[in-house]
């Protein structure tokens, strides 16, 4: 029976798919604020920590991969259980770590708490028609109270009972993500079976008259296939649309917004701020983030999602570039403002992106491969900007490269449009 949407019901899965991406991105967040005292704690780079973070980012986005099998199989509810049961023994093994080799141990279990976010928003279209933009934007401001409330939260944890005492307490906060999952209902995708009548026309005449084994055979093979197919939707890639306009930037969304999460608070420290200052630094990114999504309805009536996205894109990069100029407390609060606000414009626009570039039966595909591309561009992050600074001494050429990177989603989404007026310009002649 299909389902109707923008009733009430479906702004009650709103409420759930928000508190997913809260836990999701504020304990993300909480890991950067302990980065320094789990560097000191194990006397190691900044880099392996780092990267052991945002591993956690990318590993779940791998995972990401999975979520448009796992839906067309009636599985998209269990799974996120099962992502929420494993999150919290993760966070428990990494308090109880004795070296950086556990550390990772319990943090790839926890990386399986980023595969509920893609599952969740990926199931929106399932519930929203005309107010599918609207409820991406109330759903991704999650992540904005996560990075707003969480540096704050983990701090005075951390003050009282110590970096593993403090992820202790965020296991029982991860807990909670079981709880998301079990509010949501996800439906399988209608696919129709593939008969014999539609596999035998492809297959050639002396195919057809082999023995049954082998026709057995293919069948497995074509299974197989099929499955794969589901899993990873490889039509997407010879889309030019699709290449431009989401793989290139979501590499360099995960890119940027990593090495900002993660290392904020660190590159603050390293210019003398207190580690109490330096949590307000991190939480003000999440102030700016917050406030866009709240107005970007209203912004969504006078621009289009691409105008949003160079507008987050051009912010993104004076920001990143910008902070490290200065030194001093309140420039670092200001420039996280608007990196906070970049994000917020270009996290939330994306998704809509996708819904404009793919068919409704491709949705989920994208968010996969989206998400593939972002935990590729998390996972380099974590490690080149780590290294960067443990080279230099200075998180200044870490955070300028950030910036510059930032630039690349604009020249993408500029070849995208140098390519729609080359169709036309042929189309015309």
């Amino acid at each position: 029976m299909k389902r109707n949407k923008d009733t009430a019901a479906s702004w009650l899965v709103v409420a759930s798919v928000t508190l997913a991406h809260f836990i999701e991105q504020g304990l993300i967040k909480s890991l950067s604020v302990l980065l320094p005292d789990i560097r000191e704690q194990f006397t190691t780079y900044t880099w392996v920590i780092g990267w052991s973070i945002s591993f956690v980012s990318g590993w779940g986005c791998v995972l990401g991969l999975a979520s448009n099998i796992l839906v067309s199989k009636s599985l998209g509810r269990p799974s996120l259980i099962v992502c929420g049961i494993t999150a919290t023994i993760g966070l428990l093994i990494c308090s109880s770590a004795s070296n950086p080799l556990t550390l990772l141990f319990g943090l790839i279990f926890f990386g399986f708490i980023m595969l509920e976010p893609i599952i969740t928003l990926g199931a929106v279209p399932q519930y929203f028609d005309a107010h599918f933009d609207t409820a991406v934007v109330i759903c991704s401001c999650g992540t904005g109270l996560g990075i707003t409330v969480m540096p704050i939260l983990t701090q005075m944890l951390r003050d009282v009972y110590g970096w593993r005492g403090t992820l202790v307490l965020l296991s029982g906060l991860c807990a909670h993500s079981i709880l998301c999952g079990a509010l949501i209902k996800i439906d399988a995708h209608n696919e129709q079976e593939v008969t014999d009548d539609e596999i035998w026309p492809i297959l050639s005449t002396s195919a057809r008259d082999k023995p049954p084994a082998t026709t057995g055979g293919y069948k497995l093979i074509s299974s197989f296939t099929k499955t794969l197919s589901d899993l990873i939707d490889s039509s997407l890639l010879t889309d030019i649309h699709f290449v431009t306009l989401i793989l290139i930037p979501s590499f360099v969304i995960g890119y940027t917004f990593t090495g900002w999460l993660i290392y904020t608070v660190s590159y603050a420290v390293s210019n003398g701020a207190s580690i109490r200052e330096a949590s307000i630094v991190a939480t003000s990114g999440g102030v700016g983030l917050t406030a866009i999504r709240i107005i970007l309805p209203i912004l969504h009536k006078l621009l289009t999602y691409k105008q949003l996205i160079y507008l987050g894109s051009f912010l993104s990069a004076m920001s990143l570039i910008l902070m490290t100029q200065f030194g001093n407390f309140e420039w670092m609060v200001a420039m996280s403002v608007c990196y906070g606000i970049s994000y917020g414009i270009l996290g939330a626009e994306m998704y809509i992106a996708i819904k404009k570039v793919t068919e409704e039966s491709k949705y989920f595909s994208g968010v996969a491969w989206y998400s593939l591309f972002e935990g590729a561009g998390s996972i380099t992050s974590g490690f080149i900007t780590g290294w960067l600074f443990d080279m230099t001494g200075s998180f200044t050429a870490s955070f300028a490269i950030l910036g510059v990177i930032s630039l690349i989603t604009v020249v993408s989404f500029g070849l995208e449009e140098i390519w729609i007026g080359i169709k036309r310009k042929n189309a015309s002649i």
